[in-house]
């Protein structure tokens, strides 16, 4: 039996009087043409609402803001009653929507709204499988904000609430609504005053949006050319989302201005392999975009589109305004789908939602489309209520951490402008032929992994911030480098490097091979090493390297550097790398099984060569070859061949041509030997077969 004491707490902590005035709304979702939903309609469970009675067969709820296409049906739900239900209305500046059940739904108690200011709050929620409800009191200022930058106050709901007012009797229901209050004091306005609009306005309206953007949009087909590689790959980690292995990608480009812009996570190595951008218009036909640049910062590639097909095409215009002037006001998330050249649009209804802090004193409009549409925000942007972009999101090139995902955020619309215009666009980054793809942009430097040894000798314990990486240690500086050009010296530890006011990205050690026995690097064509794509002298291309040619030739960054125990900074102006190994000019014989390179600067530093020393790189042996059989490896030098030296990879070509009986001298480190091959005329060769 419950007590007195009991039995006066809970009439008065339990709000039982509006009970039987708050139903259900349960929305149906299915899934649209291509099969494709959400977790709730692979479920199949409806999505819940509270469901305020204005009437015993009219329900408010909060916009749930489904599109047409998405639904497949409505009920009010009320203590084990059932009843269809349609929309036939949306609020306007309260996100709520007005349901007419398809008769009177049993039990329902309408509310009856009387005008005043309220004291108290009710807040309905679903949990687990019970409706719930709490109560709470408000003041004359509740959920009350000032925008910093503009002064503007807004009074932000709380969702699915009902006001009362100190008689109990309800004021005012909240949907969440964001409202700007002009004079500081906020109106409660019941819900018969409410301005209506009919229930299909915003699926017009979100056809009208999806309609702009497709018109603006073409499928794309990156395709690039298949990258050669001498050997296997080792310790390459690919990210899900980088399409830097793949040879065609499908993409979305967006005409804005005279210009289409197509966002892809391409770093300068795969755009360098950039062959064809195949577009697909809106009616069907297609053609081949011009290429006209990527974007440094951004992982983004413009376009030209061919004269005779910019009629095809309706560009996107671009909002102008401060990023608080768009504040409150109505966005379209729109996210947008290339399905084998058929562009697929989707667009959200937001509102936008102050401002989000970019970088330095950056600002863009706010709107959050869901976790959907953020996962997706890549190939996504938000449009103002008149269709203009008031905000475009891109991945970022560059990471903080080096295990993150990509840096995604909103571009400004004044940065989009300047890339339409051609700014922002790193030279480095463009298509070439094969034997310029390899263009590096370097420090100069070779480096060791720190040690505990080494970083007790050279002061810089505190550096040393993980336990499983470690920064590089500086071991050669090389003439006329962009290190040493910026005073970096032997012994310096490198720790970050940064461009202007971005985060700083942390350098670590690739892996040390410093103490690696190279006799049995030789032992077989693929070591422990990494195989032949691992070098007995240090790698150009570098994790350090790769990320400097991100920025480009001529960039201006910073070089954070540890000396003495002291943490220092050097500005640094970047420059391409000399031709290294990797690109360097080769030879390859077939009858042989034999590929050669050039002696590049880090190869002549290995063995101690000077620069007119004579000889090639061994790059590829082909197993069974009369070289293989021979005993020649990767990486031995081809110094003599029939006893006349060899100056390069061509030279070696013209002496070995047309030879059936070779002598080459042949240098392992620093050891020298002969080795005598004999090469069966092609035409013997097709006799023997």
């Amino acid at each position: 039996m419950v007590s007195a004491v009991a039995a006066v707490f809970l009439a008065v902590t339990v709000p039982t009087d509006n009970l039987s005035s708050v139903a259900t709304a349960a929305y149906w979702y299915k899934k649209d043409e291509r099969g494709k939903g959400d977790d709730i309609s692979e479920q199949a469970k409806p999505r819940r609402f509270p469901a305020f009675a204005i009437a015993e067969d009219t329900f408010l709820i909060e916009d749930p803001l489904v599109r047409a296409k998405h639904l497949d049906r409505i009920e009010i739900w009320f203590r084990g009653d059932k009843v269809p239900a349609t929309e036939v209305a949306r609020i306007e500046g309260q996100d709520a929507v007005v349901l007419k059940a398809g008769r009177a739904v049993k039990g329902v108690s309408p509310l009856k709204f009387a005008k005043g200011d309220p004291v108290e709050r009710e807040t309905w929620r679903w949990s687990n499988d019970s409706l719930t409800v709490k109560s709470s009191g408000v003041g004359t200022n509740d959920m009350t904000s000032v925008s910093v930058a503009t002064g503007r106050i807004f009074r932000d709901g709380e969702s699915n609430s009902l006001y009362l007012d100190k008689d109990r009797n309800p004021v005012w229901v909240d949907f969440g609504a964001r409202t700007e209050v002009p004079d500081g004091k906020f109106e409660y306005v019941p819900p018969s005053e409410w301005t209506r609009h009919p229930a299909d306005s915003f699926e017009k309206s979100a056809d009208a949006v999806e309609r702009k953007v497709s018109a603006a949009s073409v499928g794309v087909l990156l395709k690039l050319e298949a990258e050669e590689k001498e050997g296997r790959r080792s310790f390459i980690i690919y990210s899900s989302s980088d399409d830097s292995n793949k040879n065609e990608i499908d993409a979305v480009g967006f005409a804005v201005g005279g210009r289409v812009i197509v966002p892809c996570e391409l770093g300068g190595e795969a755009i360098a392999r950039l062959s064809k951008a195949e577009a697909t218009f809106p009616d069907g036909s297609s053609t081949n975009l011009v290429f006209a640049g990527a974007l440094a910062e951004w992982n983004a590639i413009l376009f030209d589109v061919p004269e005779e097909f910019k009629a095809k095409l309706a560009p996107l215009e671009i909002a102008k305004g401060a990023a608080d002037d768009f504040d409150n006001a109505v966005a379209w998330c729109v996210t947008v789908e290339n399905e084998n050249g058929r562009v697929i649009t989707d667009a959200k209804r937001r509102r936008f939602r102050g401002v989000d802090f970019l970088r330095g004193a950056v600002f863009a409009p706010h709107a959050d489309g869901g976790d959907e549409w953020s996962e997706r925000r890549s190939r996504s942007f938000v449009l103002d209520a008149d269709g203009r972009i008031a905000s475009f999101a891109l991945a970022r090139r560059f990471k903080a951490e080096r295990w993150s995902s990509s840096d995604r955020e909103s571009v400004t619309t004044s940065d989009l402008a300047r890339f339409i215009a051609g700014e922002g666009v790193n030279p480095e980054f463009a298509p070439r032929r094969e034997e310029d793809r390899n263009r590096l942009v370097w420090l100069g430097v070779e480096t060791v992994q720190l040690t505990d040894a080494l970083a007790r000798e050279r002061k810089a314990q505190s550096f040393i911030k993980k336990s499983y990486s470690r920064p590089p240690y500086v071991t050669e500086v090389y003439s006329g480098s962009p290190a040493q050009t910026s005073g970096i010296q032997v012994g310096d530890v490198l720790l970050a490097i940064r461009r202007g006011s971005e985060a700083e990205r942390e350098l670590e050690s690739e892996r040390d091979y410093s103490s690696r026995d190279w006799g049995a690097f030789f032992s077989s064509e693929y070591s422990i090493f990494g195989g032949t794509d691992s070098t007995p002298w240090p790698n150009v291309e570098n994790e350090i390297n790769k990320m400097l040619t991100q920025f480009g030739s001529g960039a201006k960054v910073t070089l954070v550097y540890a000396r003495d125990g002291q943490r220092r900074e050097a500005e640094v102006i970047l420059k391409s790398a000399p031709v290294h190994y990797k690109n360097a000019p080769k030879s390859r014989n077939r009858a042989l099984g034999l590929s050669v390179r050039d002696m590049t600067f880090e190869v002549r530093r290995f063995f101690k060569f000077d620069e007119k020393a004579p000889g090639v790189v061994i790059a590829k042996v082909k197993p069974g070859s009369p070289a293989a059989v021979a005993g020649l490896k990767p990486f031995e030098l081809v110094t003599e061949v029939n006893g006349e030296k060899v100056s390069d990879a061509k030279d070696f070509a013209s002496k070995i041509k047309g030879r059936q009986d070779l002598v080459f001298a042949v240098r392992r480190l620093a050891q020298t030997r002969m080795v005598k091959i004999h090469v069966e005329p092609e035409a013997e060769k097709e006799k023997a077969k």
